[in-house]
């Protein structure tokens, strides 16, 4: 099912100002002539190991943790300032959770990616609906572009997101609406809405930072027999959760599940798992083909299935443009 190659970090050509992503009409959202830093845990990411369980290669691991040993310092408790966060007894030993988890992230984000997504949605009463989308993700200059279009079904079709991180690390997202020709911008109140009316949202489909969250505690747990870091933390922003726990497999930093909790709940309100059996190696990234995401509340599910994944084609920085979503310009596609 996927595309097994080179990372397309090192095969394509940096763009030059010319071919960055623009914004117009609506410009000034991103500037020409920026340039992000790289995630400190970025090479963490892209020495993850094979969906086999298999451990980095004996230089890659002491590059790692010698990696994550520099950021270990930052951050233990909310605002970046060392200890006093509730750590199992091993914790003199372990990195922090904030340089774990911008692992995770890093690991499942930021890549070049090309691929087909199915969300299968399945509603109360047994009620079922699906959506295709051939979705685009680039990584220009340390920040994560990304753009989805609607392929079915036909009442949907051409109905696009793009969605960019900024300088600050926020993030700058559209719609092209096909039925009135029109894009809109979706507001940061908008993140925690439904995603082609699915149980997945626009939160989850966007770069997530640690600089997000604060953390509360990290403890070794396990999930299906495979040793994790249970990330413990809540949101940095008020949102529609009050608190989450982040299951991040050992081995390779994969992202394994996220439970997010309601204030005062015990039991979590939104679940996503992502088992470990359906995930791939690739690009230098550990990366699932199949998620669940479960809202209780509702008592609905939706299961996200990702084919036809490919880390070597090229992606013109130009698709990530508003005048991308007005022209309905194609996409690039694995074959």
């Amino acid at each position: 099912m996927a595309h097994d190659s080179t990372d397309a970090h090192t095969t394509q050509a940096q763009p030059s100002s010319s071919d960055r992503p623009t914004t117009e009409p609506l410009s000034g959202l991103v500037s020409e002539h920026s340039h992000g830093v790289q995630a400190p845990g970025k090479a963490l990411g892209a020495g993850a190991a094979a969906s086999s369980g298999r451990p980095f290669p004996t230089k890659t691991r002491l590059l790692v943790w010698f990696l994550v040993a520099l950021w270990a310092p930052l951050s233990y408790a909310p605002g970046g300032h060392a200890a006093e966060a509730s750590i199992d007894a091993s914790a003199s030993s372990l990195p922090s959770p904030a340089a774990i988890l911008e692992s995770a992230f890093v690991n499942r984000y930021s890549v070049d990616l090309v691929t087909r997504i199915e969300l299968l949605m399945h509603g109360r009463g047994n009620q079922k609906r699906a959506r295709t989308i051939a979705a685009v993700t680039k990584v220009v200059d340390g920040r994560v572009y990304s753009i989805g279009r609607l392929l079915s079904p036909e009442y949907l079709r051409d109905m696009t997101v793009l969605m960019m991180e900024n300088e600050n690390r926020g993030q700058d997202a559209f719609i092209f609406m096909p039925s009135l020709d029109k894009v809109r911008r979706i507001s940061t109140a908008q993140r925690s809405d439904a995603f082609f009316g699915s149980d997945v949202t626009y939160e989850d489909i966007e770069q997530q930072r640690a600089d997000d969250f604060e953390f509360e505690s990290m403890e070794s747990s396990q999930v299906d027999g495979e040793a994790i870091y249970e990330i413990h933390a809540r949101p940095a922003r008020l949102g529609n959760y009050e608190r989450v726990i982040f299951a991040v497999a050992k081995d390779d930093f994969a992202l394994l599940n996220i439970r997010y909790f309601k204030r005062g709940a015990e039991e979590p309100y939104r679940v996503i798992d992502a088992p470990r059996k359906f995930m791939t190696e690739l690009g230098g990234h550990v990366l699932p083909t199949r998620l669940s995401v479960e809202n209780r509340m509702r008592g609905t599910r939706t299961d996200v299935l990702l084919s036809k994944m490919s880390t070597n084609i090229p992606i013109p920085n130009r698709i990530f443009s508003v005048r991308t979503l007005e022209s309905k310009a194609p996409l690039p596609q694995a074959p």
